[in-house]
């Protein structure tokens, strides 16, 4: 099949891993894949890097004339069989530009608040259940939609010991993380608070660029905090997970969080905010506890529990594992969502 792959964003988060993660792993399989969105973004950087072809698009605004008109021309010359937009705007821009032509134009929906602008999308792809429910109650018909969950590849994680010395964390130390984009949704400011109020061998690590208004704004909540330390941006985040001992989720919104999936791969327990797709990525009182969002005694209390029970901590990511395996790794994505192609194109 020949894919375009759409996606409109300069930045680093959920939506672009997903799209990159699915173009390589269906250039994979054996199909033809062309990402369509700016160049001067992190998703064009890595498809540089991973020498996968693409084609810059501005998609400026929603009413971007010239835009659509180039990508109505490209799935034309292209012959592509699959528009696959990401996001709001792509779908809009996807969904009108392949009319006129023989393209099926599918999005998947990345959020528990998106409704609009998909509805000239033949099909939509949701992350979790969550999704579907919110999709289905601004009138999206049940029977276009498909729950896909997201997928992680099983990457080659370090050796914790190593990890732990390069990161310079001590091994008596209980190392907390959080990986993500710094905004309010994903709720850093209230994992700073809750490690205030923990006990004193309880550190949290954060990884992501900080240097966003929001992400200031946490540096700023941390200030004289020495147990509160910042990593950056890293492109290894699966491979150093295991240096540390719980992942926290304290978000405020989540449609299905990759990061909590990265963690169960690297078999760590996970502490979490009740919200959106979460529950379906964490089993309460199996991989993980969840508590309600914002509640910073709740997490304060969830995180002692797992600081002072090794055990458990082990258990529930052992667990964890388990059931990434059974529902979140990448093939399973990558079958289910080729299954749609196919379906969609007369193909099964």
């Amino acid at each position: 099949m020949r894919i375009l792959q759409v996606i409109r964003s300069l930045t680093f988060g959920g939506a672009e891993n997903h799209v990159l993660s699915l173009s390589l792993g269906l250039r994979e399989m054996g199909h033809e894949v062309l990402v369509v969105g700016p160049f001067d973004s992190w998703i064009g950087d890595r498809c540089s890097v991973h020498q996968l072809p693409m084609k810059t698009l501005p998609m400026r605004g929603i009413a971007d004339i010239s835009s659509y008109w180039k990508l109505h021309r490209l799935i034309k010359t292209w012959q592509a069989d699959i528009v696959h937009a990401h996001q709001v705007r792509p779908s809009q821009y996807a969904g009108i530009s392949a009319m006129g032509t023989d393209a099926v134009p599918i999005c998947t929906v990345h959020s528990t608040t998106s409704s609009k602008h998909m509805r000239r999308c033949r099909h939509l792809i949701a992350v979790s259940d969550a999704v579907v429910k919110n999709l289905v109650k601004h009138q999206y018909p049940r029977e276009i939609i498909t729950r896909i969950y997201n997928g992680v590849p099983d990457t080659i994680r370090g050796h914790r010991a190593l990890l732990r010395q390069q990161l310079n964390i001590p091994n008596e130390q209980f190392a907390v993380v959080l990986a993500g984009r710094f905004q309010f949704d994903k709720g850093q400011d209230i994992l700073v608070e809750a490690i205030k109020r923990c006990p004193g061998n309880i550190h949290a690590y954060f990884l992501g660029d900080q240097h966003t208004d929001f992400g200031r704004q946490v540096v700023e909540m941390a200030k004289k905090h020495s147990r509160i330390h910042f990593l950056g941006y890293r492109n290894d985040v699966q491979q150093i997970l295991p240096a540390f001992d719980l992942y926290v989720a304290p978000s405020r919104r989540e449609a299905l969080s990759l990061s909590l999936i990265e963690a169960a791969a690297a078999e760590l327990p996970v502490v979490a905010s009740l919200v959106g797709g979460i529950p379906e990525v964490v089993a309460e009182n199996e991989t993980g506890i969840l508590v309600p969002s914002e509640d910073i005694d709740a997490f304060v209390a969830a995180i002692n529990k797992f600081s002072s029970d090794k055990q458990l901590a082990e258990r529930f990511g052992k667990k964890a594992r388990v059931r990434y395996e059974h529902e979140f790794m990448l093939e399973h994505m990558l079958e289910q969502i080729e299954r749609v192609y196919r379906k969609l194109l007369g193909k099964n």
